[in-house]
């Protein structure tokens, strides 16, 4: 992929302002301050996937580097079946009499066979004579196995134990930049990071209020740009998603 090295963006804005390099630390520090910010809200080389071992207490422990999620997954062939959140998951940890973490036990009362089957579209319950559905879905909900939670306390995912699973996939977000004046940046962020480094560097020197709402009003047009361009979106995405909202309906 084709990106833009931060110093390179750096001595552009001093070039743009016609300052010598004596100026380059403090621009730099800005640069780095909107990299970062950019960073929690737009993939700028910081988010990463890894595959994480479940331990035998049904839990997975976060990387080093974590900051936050963004899919948590189970593997089934070539792809992903992504996993959903339940916040009732129960983050205290679970001991035998020895003192080892165990999972909590699960509750062996649902059975999901019947589950499944009374969901069918199909059978006497769900169909009259005719073949037409008589409405039984209203009121149902759904009941998913595979669920997580995040234990901020302990850096770990936790599982509900109605699934088995050895391994995940974690795609998560760390820190966006090292403080490094060599990080790079794809071409689209440019223009925003030279109009913060100018809107900080006319507020340090004390500039007129008119030019610093002018800066300020830069800036912000740039991000929108930028915002619009990490965000694309095209006459096939569209169709797509409309495409995936069309299903058929059950009879009330």
């Amino acid at each position: 992929m084709k990106t833009k090295a931060l110093n390179i963006i750096v001595r552009e804005a001093l070039l743009d302002r016609g300052l010598p390099m004596h100026y380059y630390t403090r621009y730099l520090h800005n640069g780095l301050r909107i990299l970062d910010e950019l960073a929690n809200d737009f993939n700028m080389g910081n988010i990463k996937m890894v595959e994480l071992d479940v331990t035998s207490y049904n839990r997975a422990i976060l990387p080093a580097d974590y900051v936050d999620f963004i899919d948590v997954s189970a593997k089934n062939g070539e792809r992903v079946l992504p996993m959903e959140r339940e916040r009732t998951l129960n983050k205290m940890y679970n001991y035998d009499s020895e003192g080892n973490k165990i999972p909590y036990p699960s509750n062996l009362s649902v059975n999901y066979d019947a589950e499944i089957n009374y969901n069918l579209i199909s059978g006497s319950n769900n169909m009259n004579t005719r073949g037409e559905l008589v409405g039984r879905y209203y009121g149902r909900k759904r009941s998913p196995k595979f669920t997580f939670d995040i234990d901020e306390t302990n850096q770990e995912i936790v599982f509900s134990n109605d699934m088995l699973l050895s391994k995940v996939t974690l795609v998560y977000m760390t820190t966006g930049v090292s403080r490094s004046s060599a990080n790079v940046v794809t071409p689209y962020a440019t223009d925003v990071i030279i109009k913060y480094i100018e809107m900080k560097a006319l507020k340090a020197e004390g500039a007129a209020v008119g030019a610093q709402q002018l800066a300020e009003m830069a800036y912000n047009n740039a991000k929108r740009v930028f915002r619009s361009r990490m965000n694309a979106t095209d006459y096939a995405t569209i169709l797509g998603q409309i495409r995936n909202g069309i299903y058929g309906s059950l009879k009330n």
